[in-house]
């Protein structure tokens, strides 16, 4: 009989007591509720108005179209040729694989897809650097909002340091490599930095989609929001946006199941919500955000998958009549609803 070797026993093993301590974590968090029956969340979530959540949902797919074009505009400045439809594919394809697997494999996957725009042996290496300069981009303006949750006691003012010290880092890195070419493979991971110090109207469209992404998002959770009830739902989403980028990092579920959720509700709950609202929007917002990323990653991986132009067509065809027959769904619970 074959012997396992002891770290194959540990890979094995660690990643169960992994996820064993995130649904503990999740399990705390709606205890910390009140011991809210999970029935009367999504009794309020079945009873949310279609139309917001709709909404909602096309704005979520917003934020990830712009996102995308963050990804471009950055490989561009390195040297990359790739269009506007491939980039949304490649970047959507990640989407599904963080939907679906967990530890945030789809970042990896949109590293792998988006250097094939790339030339060269080094492609991968400088494609691994896109995503440190495009995070340090996004942490920069999330630190004023998260100096708003800050004010609302939600969030500790620490945690707008930490953001803000991400992003200064990252200019500090375009600067310096601005003045030092480099040579290496190692060396090629700054070559973003250095695109990005070189070319301050490249640097401005990065920084104006990854901003287009970020108001999308707090249009997406503001429409959650109201969707179940929450009242002032522009101000909560300006202080649950920072907040669940500050929980990202600690997400390792597919579609950070439980631990958005649970950001959300507890959020919700510190800024006086009830417990029954908190804990829907959370689910809800969890729920409509991943619908999108399903439908993002799902038609990308069809187009990447069949990439003429007739697949592509047939592609375009087949989500139109999908979000036709959603809308007319929508619609007619609307109309219930109100009846």
């Amino acid at each position: 009989m074959k012997r396992r070797r002891p770290w194959a026993v540990t890979s094995q093993v660690l990643p169960g007591i992994a996820f064993a301590l995130l649904g503990l974590g999740s399990v705390a968090a709606i205890l910390k509720l009140g011991r809210l029956p999970l029935a009367s969340a999504i009794s309020a979530v079945s009873a949310a108005q279609p139309l917001w959540l709709w909404a909602g949902g096309c704005s979520f797919a917003l934020g990830l179209a712009c996102s995308a074009s963050a990804w471009r505009c950055a490989f561009s400045l390195c040297g990359g040729n790739i269009g506007r439809l491939e980039a949304g594919a490649r970047y959507g394809a990640g989407s599904l694989v963080n939907s679906l697997l967990p530890g945030h494999l789809g970042g990896a996957t949109r590293v792998v897809l988006f250097s094939r725009s790339l030339t060269g042996d080094d492609r991968v290496w400088v494609a691994s650097g896109v995503p440190a300069a495009i995070g340090g981009a996004r942490a920069l303006l999330l630190s004023a909002l998260v100096l708003v949750a800050a004010g609302s006691g939600v969030l500790p003012a620490w945690t707008a340091l930490v953001l803000a010290g991400a992003g200064c880092a990252a200019a500090a890195l375009c600067a310096w490599g601005r003045r030092r070419p480099g040579a290496g493979r190692l060396s090629r991971l700054l070559d973003v930095f250095r695109a990005l110090g070189s070319s301050p109207g490249g640097a401005l469209r990065l920084f104006a989609w990854l901003a287009g992404s970020i108001v999308a998002r707090l249009v997406a959770i503001a429409a959650v929001a109201a969707a179940v009830g929450v009242a002032a739902p522009v101000s909560a989403a300006l202080v649950i946006v920072p907040a669940l980028a500050v929980t990202a990092f600690a997400s390792l579920t597919p579609a950070g199941i439980g631990v958005t959720s649970g950001a959300v509700a507890i959020v919700l709950h510190q800024r006086g919500v009830d417990a029954t609202h908190a804990l829907a929007a959370g689910i809800a917002v969890n729920a409509v955000e991943t619908a999108a990323a399903l439908a993002a990653g799902i038609a990308g991986g069809l187009l990447l998958a069949f990439p003429g132009p007739s697949a592509r067509r047939l592609t375009a065809l087949s989500l139109g009549a999908t979000a036709f027959l959603a809308a007319a769904v929508v619609g007619v619970g609307s109309v219930v609803n109100l009846t």
